[in-house]
C-alpha cells in the first residue's frame, strides 16, 4: 500500500467525523504513532532481520529481530509494512483523530492484528528459520 492509499483510506474510514489534518508533519506522526503500536503488537514478516546494525525495535522469532519501519518519503512510497498492516495503521489513525468512532476504529485494528498474528503464527510453524536467517520446510 502506498503512503497515499493509506491516506484515502484513513479519511474515508472518518466520513461524517473529524477529518484528517491537512499538515504533512501532523500525518506522519500520527503514522509513526500508528507504525510504533504495529510493531509492538505483531511479528512483521518484513521487517525481521538479523542485521544487528539496523535500527532495531525488538527482539523477533528466533534469532531474528524486528527494525523499525522506515516512514514514507513520497506519496507513492509503499508503506514499510505488510500489506495487511496497511488497513491496520489506516484505522489506528482514524481512531486518533476521531471524536465519535475512535472505539470502533480501535477495534478493528486490533481485530486485524489479531488475524495477521494467527497468519503468521501458521507460516512460522510452517517453516524452519535457520540460523544464517536462511528458511528451510
Amino acid at each position: 500500500m502506498t503512503y497515499r492509499a493509506l491516506k484515502y483510506v484513513a479519511e474515508g474510514l472518518l466520513t461524517g467525523d473529524n477529518r484528517l489534518p491537512k499538515e504533512e508533519d501532523v500525518l506522519k506522526a500520527l503514522l509513526g504513532m500508528a507504525l510504533n503500536y504495529i510493531s509492538n503488537k505483531c511479528t512483521v514478516l518484513n521487517l525481521m532481520t538479523l542485521d544487528k546494525s539496523a535500527h532495531i525495535h525488538r527482539l523477533g522469532a528466533g534469532k531474528h529481530m524486528q527494525r523499525k519501519p522506515e516512514m514514507p518519503e513520497t506519496d507513492d512510497s509503499e508503506l514499510d509494512i505488510d500489506d495487511d498492516l496497511g488497513y491496520v495503521a489506516a484505522s489506528l489513525m482514524a481512531s486518533y483523530v476521531s471524536e465519535a468512532k475512535v472505539s470502533l476504529h480501535q477495534t478493528r485494528a486490533d481485530t486485524a492484528i489479531r488475524d495477521y498474528n494467527a497468519k503468521v503464527g501458521e507460516i512460522l510453524e510452517s517453516i524452519r528459520i535457520d540460523e544464517d536467517g536462511s528458511y528451510g520446510v
